[in-house]
């Protein structure tokens, strides 16, 4: 099928890219860990995800821009262009410098050994995670009760481009003429729907291509910092199996015997802490925000190309007096502010700023990070270029998406997050309780387990930034956005928990075996109780017929762009028609900064009028051009519907069985 081509044409141009875009990440199995050991890395660990993501990146941008200068969906020109181009590539690189665009020789034999069966478990945990939460089974679509809430803006997103020509792009619960969701990932979907792919197959394999990529690439920064597979290996499984004290809390509430069928039953998301029962961090979070692996990937990338500007600024002296010495020198010296690299920084600032619609808080925690790894390196300036050059980007996409002056994000400080109390008491509390041993442990391993004057610790310490931030600020309206940045944050430090288990084990000693075995117990089973919830939780589904009546009637006659009065609904059958509807679900609309009260009242004032004209003029008002009455609206205990008026004033154009729905046509 076309749409697998395009994933091929995507990874192929990436991997002939690569040497030239981002050779700095091809160089990092040649050089010497932070730790000051070799990095026993195989090359392929680092460079098929990063084909993958930068082939895909640049790919899905082009056909973006493309079809919204079109105005219609058609991805198979950018295809042909992209296949042409990459067979350029091809040729030209063979005859420039062969060796660096061929494949290493016997990279398969080292599939074999640790990474290898470390890409098998990435690749299986993925697909379970993917395909247990979409599929589509005898013409129904099978949407996970997990993923259902998230996944009705997802679907309404990928459907207005493969189906409904969503140029240029605004919201399809809420149209207005712009979008403040991030759509990117949504509209990679779209065109490989639009290229033949089912829909379910479109969705998960880019979702499990990206997910695999943050395990290979998390494990290579691990392995890049610390010289070990042992700690690459363990980051990642702390990565997907959460660290929390959750466990424990649900394990004392079934103390009188029944803690097995308990577990093995569990039917949601374990944890007190304020909506944790969402699955706000468990790996859920990757089945329903399929976006957000994508660009951690990204942003893996970015950090493994920066390790040598910490590595350069690294200290051989001994003792604190002598090292903050050595630091001064760096700030007021030439070199410690002079790039080494100007293409580096200008590569990394423009691959940060073109994930601003992909997914923005990877950006800002990016952002984040970097900012306090400029502290602890040479080549300073080269941040603030990739920073410049991100918010640029960034601020770019916003204008052309939301409008100038608008904006995506609007900072203001809150302290306390989620936490019940909003207190240093109360943060605190929350942390122990949703983090479990990961802060104390993260502490441990930063104080004793980092080796001295490599800057490990400057390194770390940036990586631990993001929950600080998460605890101290909100950029919009819903502060659970937040779970993002530690989310983050956490998958980055517990390199330093893994550098302090690994360093129990190796020591040989029975006793510190043992804790490191304990410790790696109490910071995976929380996780493991989350994926059996996972399973448990998706057995059941929302299901939607692919060849739902009023989905194909809206389809075959109605056009893009035709806004439809519906209830607000999660994702109502007209959207997966590819067509907006009014007024979706408000939250999906109120958390991305839309007014939602305004038009809601607007709604209901239609719905319900006695007066005709009224009824009329409003929808005619509000650019709304058929009207659908279903049981959902009848039963609506918020609003009521005047049905024989609206009879009366508007032709019916659609009836069917099904919900009993009616359809009215605006003049």
């Amino acid at each position: 099928m076309l749409g697998l081509l395009y994933l091929i044409v995507a990874f192929a141009l990436g991997w002939q890219l690569l040497p030239r875009l981002l050779p700095w990440v091809l160089q990092v199995p040649e050089r010497t860990s932070l730790f000051g050991t070799a990095i026993p890395l195989p090359l392929w660990v680092i460079r098929w995800p990063a084909a993958w993501l930068v082939g895909t990146l640049l790919m899905n941008w082009t056909t973006f821009v493309f079809c919204n200068w079109l105005g219609a969906m058609q991805p198979w020109a950018v295809l042909g262009l992209a296949i042409v181009a990459t067979a350029m590539l091809m040729w030209f690189n063979g005859l420039q410098r062969p060796a660096a665009f061929k494949p290493e020789a016997g990279w398969w034999r080292k599939l074999l050994g640790v990474e290898g069966a470390y890409l098998l478990v990435a690749l299986l945990l993925a697909s379970f995670i993917a395909w247990h939460t979409l599929m589509i089974k005898d013409g129904v679509l099978l949407i996970g009760n997990t993923v259902w809430s998230d996944f009705g803006p997802h679907l309404a997103v990928i459907r207005s481009f493969s189906w409904g020509d969503n140029f240029p792009p605004q919201y399809p619960h809420f149209p207005e003429g712009n979008i403040r969701y991030h759509f990117l990932f949504q509209f990679l979907v779209a065109t490989l729907e639009k290229l033949g792919l089912p829909l379910d197959w479109a969705f998960n394999l880019p979702s499990i291509l990206s997910l695999v990529a943050v395990f290979l690439l998390l494990y290579a920064l691990a392995v890049a910092i610390t010289g070990s597979r042992a700690v690459g290996v363990l980051t990642g499984a702390f990565f997907i199996f959460r660290s929390s004290f959750a466990f424990f809390t649900f394990a004392k509430d079934h103390l009188g015997g029944d803690l097995w069928q308990a577990l093995w039953n569990v039917s949601l998301h374990i944890g007190k802490t304020q909506n944790e029962h969402w699955g706000l961090w468990a790996q859920n979070v990757y089945a329903n925000q399929r976006h957000f692996a994508f660009s951690i990937g990204i942003m893996l990338l970015i950090l493994m190309a920066l390790l040598p500007l910490i590595q350069s600024a690294a200290s051989e002296q001994t003792g604190v007096k002598a090292r903050l010495v050595h630091w001064w020198r760096t700030v007021i010296s030439f070199g410690g502010w002079w790039p080494q690299d100007w293409r580096r920084a200008v590569a990394l600032g423009v691959l940060l700023g073109l994930i601003g619609f992909w997914n923005g808080a990877v950006v800002i925690t990016a952002l984040l990070i970097l900012a306090v790894m400029t502290l602890f390196s040479r080549g300073r300036l080269e941040y603030a270029i990739i920073a410049v050059l991100a918010v640029l980007l960034a601020t770019l996409q916003s204008r052309w998406f939301i409008g100038a002056g608008a904006s995506a994000v609007s900072p203001t400080l809150f302290f306390g997050f989620l936490a019940d109390q909003k207190t240093v008491a109360g943060v605190i509390w929350f942390v122990i309780e949703l983090m479990g041993l990961f802060v104390p442990l993260f502490i441990l391993g930063w104080l004793g387990a980092l080796p001295a004057g490599r800057n490990t610790r400057g390194l770390t310490l940036a990586f631990f930034v993001p929950i600080v931030f998460a605890l101290t600020v909100s950029l919009t309206t819903d502060i659970n956005a937040n779970h993002k940045f530690i989310m983050i944050a956490t998958l980055l430090a517990n390199i330093v928990v893994a550098v302090l288990v690994v360093g129990l084990w190796r020591s040989g000693l029975v006793t510190q075996r043992i804790l490191a075995v304990v410790f790696t117990l109490f910071m995976t089973i929380t996780g493991f109780v989350d994926l059996r919830t996972l399973y448990n939780m998706n057995q059941g589904s929302v299901q939607f017929r692919m060849d739902d009546p009023v989905t194909l009637w809206v389809r075959q006659h109605s056009k893009p762009g035709d806004v439809f009065l519906t209830d607000w609904a999660t994702l109502h059958p007209v959207q997966f028609a590819g067509r907006p509807i009014y007024y979706g679900w408000p939250y999906y609309a109120w958390s991305a900064g839309y007014d939602t009260d305004t038009r809601v009242q607007i709604m209901k004032r239609i719905y319900g009028t006695p007066n005709p004209y009224e009824m009329r003029g409003l929808a005619q008002q509000a650019g709304i051009r058929y009207i659908v009455i279903d049981d959902a609206v009848r039963n609506n205990r918020e609003y009521t519907v005047n049905e024989m008026l609206m009879a009366r004033v508007f032709p019916l154009v659609f009836a069917h069985e099904k919900d009993h729905t009616l359809i009215f046509a605006v003049q």
